[in-house]
Parts: C-alpha cells; structure tokens; sequence
C-alpha cells in the first residue's frame, strides 16, 4: 500500500509538473509574441536591435519551422542584425548553430529538444562565438573555449578557415543546414 502511495504521488508530481510547463509555456509564447508585435516594424526598418529581439523570440522550434516558434525565421532576422556589428544577434547564431536553442526554464521544450534532437554545425557556431567575442559579448570566448574543445579536427579546420576568412562565414539557415 505505501509503494502505491509513493508511486501515485510521484505521478501526481509529475502530471503536475507538466501542467505547470503548459502554463509557462504558454505565458513564454504569449510574451514572444508581444515582443515581436512591439518590434516588427523596427525590424524591418532595418534596426539592428529589434532585429535582435524579434529573431530571439521567435527562437527556436523544434522542428524548425512549424508554429509559432521558428528556427529558419528567427535566423533570418537574427543575420540581419548580425551583420550590422550586434554582437548578441552573433553570439545567438552561435548558440543556434551550436544545437543551444532553448533559453530559460522551458521544461516541455527542453524535454522535446532531447527527444527531436537538432541540426548542427559546430564549425559555424564556433565563428559566429569568435564574431561574438570580437563584438564584445561577454561569455562569447568561453562559450567558443569550450566548443572548440569539442570539435573534432575536420571540425576545428573548418573552423579555422572561417574565423580567419579563408572561407566566408555562413550565416542563413538554408546556406549552414542546407534546408529550410
């Protein structure tokens, strides 16, 4: 009777648990959308920082692209910013490219993230990390230390050759995974 006890509790927890992800969730959702509708036409006048927050809060889907949230799209707006100096709209591509794609306390996103996995590209991200740093970020460098340390040699030679313009860093989506 009290393992029943102990189990019915721990599902209890966990249900629980997830209706609370739901909510937050849906607050986060709420929240983004806010900051898109407050920056969209900044965005598109072509003001490197609301370019910034309209592409952060469209970060990221996990299956990018469907929905509201939307990876291919949120990079777009993302480079646009990039590519004027904003160094967070870099270290955000970097984050992006790294497979770093949810920010905060977003329990049911993070759990799907695990499950639905991501795309990748280690080299990009570490340039996008390097751009960062050079930019000003604050954590750009460790962030980039520690990828680099990952990276295996093919890996860190193509980093390599975009950090020092050997090859030109890419930034859309379509030009780094190869689909949208």
């Amino acid at each position: 009777m009290n393992r029943m006890l102990k189990y019915a509790g721990m599902l209890g927890l966990f249900l629980s648990a997830g209706c609370a992800g739901v909510v937050a969730e849906g607050a986060n959702i709420g929240r983004d959308k806010l900051i898109v509708s407050n920056n969209i036409e900044a965005a598109r006048s072509g003001d490197a920082e609301a370019q910034y927050r309209v592409g952060d809060a469209l970060c990221c889907s996990i299956d990018e692209g469907q929905g509201f949230y939307d990876t291919p799209e949120a990079v777009a707006w993302l480079c646009r910013a990039a590519g004027q100096g904003h160094g967070p709209a870099a270290y955000k591509l970097g984050e992006i490219y790294a497979g770093d794609v949810v920010s905060g306390v977003r329990v049911l996103r993070r759990v799907a993230q695990k499950v639905a996995g991501n795309s990748t590209d280690r080299a990009v991200a570490y340039g996008w990390f390097r751009r960062a740093e050079v930019l000003g970020v604050d954590g750009a460098r460790d962030s980039g230390s520690e990828l680099w340390a990952a990276l295996g040699a093919d890996e860190r030679r193509k980093a390599e050759a975009l950090v020092l313009g050997r090859s030109p860093l890419p930034c859309a989506w379509d030009e780094v995974i190869g689909r949208s």
